[in-house]
């Protein structure tokens, strides 16, 4: 985690702003679900709906388009910037290189870095960091708001996230550490291959090839086997989350209808709950991919920390 916080340390304020920028359209996003329980509660009272609420519907509908749009070009922004930082400090660890130290690298393991951890650094970065920021902010945002709500539809609708947040947490350890295991083996297929490059004529002259072949298919073989039970157990170990997320929905419906029925809450408050279920069992259900993502994301950044050299706040990137 080291890298990621200097990366991070590097573009403190682009990221802070992206993340404040992120809290306030959830804000946004909480009040409009507010304005419009306030209209179906009058509607259902067949109570003419005053132009002003029209209105501001309308001022918070264009606010929200706004924020999102803002959000999504900073995120943007934010997340190639940090991929452009690594990608240099990568390549100014190279150029600091004196001759003896570039004469015994290992051409193929670099070759892999540059190829699978960087590539998978930078695609990460673009289209998961800033999500998984976002999405615990709309948890945690959504969450509060409901129970200030109602407190009593907010906690027994939710009892099954209690063990769906246990099942995130188990199954996401196993889909890492799939994860990571075919990310070695990825690097040993490509170490291996540079070792077959450098010695071929070596190979050549004592007739090596056959015995270098079967090594070659057995290292194959297992990064073969590495990726196929990372994507096996991540299908296997998501699916139950998706199904899980399902009866925070079918409880909503139950007990907040009995709560209707008893005049204990109202219409337009049900539709808040029911609109905003996404935030919370929703985020949950993506959470184990999420998280294996993320811990992925930590083994690749710790392989590429030795070849990566950062510059100062201060000087160019």
């Amino acid at each position: 985690m080291g890298l990621v916080k200097e990366l991070l340390g590097r573009r403190l304020a682009i990221v802070l702003a992206t993340v404040a920028l992120s809290g306030l359209a959830i804000s946004v996003s909480l009040w409009w679900n507010r304005q419009l329980s306030d209209i179906i509660n009058e509607m259902n009272a067949k109570t003419a709906v005053a132009p002003a609420s029209i209105g501001l519907v309308a001022v918070t509908v264009a606010l929200s388009a706004g924020l999102s749009f803002g959000l999504a070009l900073l995120s943007g922004w934010a997340c190639e910037t940090l991929a452009h930082d690594l990608r240099m400090g990568y390549a100014r660890h190279f150029a600091g290189l004196t001759l003896p130290e570039i004469e015994g690298l290992n051409a193929g393991e670099q070759l892999s870095k540059l190829q699978n951890e960087i590539t998978d650094v930078s695609t990460f970065l673009r289209g998961n960091l800033f999500s998984i920021v976002d999405d615990t902010i709309r948890f945690v945002g959504t969450f509060a708001y409901l129970i200030c709500l109602n407190p009593k539809l907010a906690l027994l609708a939710n009892l099954p996230v209690a063990v769906l947040m246990w099942y995130t947490v188990w199954s996401s350890r196993r889909i890492g550490a799939l994860a990571q295991a075919s990310q070695q083996a990825n690097a040993e297929m490509s170490g291996f291959a540079e070792t077959l490059t450098t010695l071929f004529p070596v190979i050549k002259l004592f007739q090596a090839a056959p015995l270098l072949a079967a090594r070659h298919g057995e290292a194959l073989a297992r990064w073969e086997d590495a990726t196929i039970r990372e994507e096996r157990t991540r299908a296997r170990l998501m699916s139950p989350s998706g199904a899980f997320s399902f009866l925070p929905l079918l409880l909503l419906f139950l007990i907040g209808g009995l709560q209707i029925l008893q005049g204990e809450s109202s219409i337009g408050v049900l539709y808040i709950f029911v609109n905003l279920s996404g935030n919370v069992s929703g985020v949950l259900m993506n959470l184990p991919g999420r998280i294996a993502g993320f811990r992925r994301f930590t083994a690749n950044m710790a392989r590429l920390k030795p070849q990566v050299e950062l510059a100062g706040k201060g000087e160019a990137a």
